[in-house]
This record gives structure tokens, C-alpha cells and sequence, in this order.
């Protein structure tokens, strides 16, 4: 927490008053300010570090 407001300083993937809710689907880093840029299959990316989760049938850095 910041000491002089006492807002939290959420670790990337997490958000919200007490960092307790993680990024929504489709976003990810600190504050979920970063969009997934993941293609095929839509598995979404992990909230903490971008890397695509791809569906299967889908392969490859970006699911493409």
C-alpha cells in the first residue's frame, strides 16, 4: 500500500481496492491496462504475463 493514501499497489494480473479480483478476460499486467494479442481460438491470454492460452486445435507464440 501506498503510505501516505493506503491504496493498494496491485501485482500485475490483479486489480480492484484490495487486488483481490484478477484482470477481466482479455487483459493482463499491472493495473490490466494491456489487451491479450493473442489469434486463433479466443483461449484468452494469463492475466499476469500475456502469454496466450490457446484452444485446442491452436498452437503456436500467439495461437495463430
Amino acid at each position: 500500500c501506498h503510505h501516505v493514501t493506503g491504496e493498494c499497489s496491485c501485482p500485475p494480473g490483479w486489480t480492484g481496492l484490495d487486488c483481490k479480483h484478477p484482470c477481466s478476460s482479455g487483459r493482463w499486467g499491472r493495473g490490466c491496462a494491456n489487451s491479450c494479442a493473442c489469434d486463433g481460438g479466443d483461449g484468452g491470454c494469463d492475466p499476469a504475463t500475456g502469454t496466450c492460452s490457446c484452444e485446442p486445435g491452436f498452437t503456436g507464440q500467439r495461437c495463430q
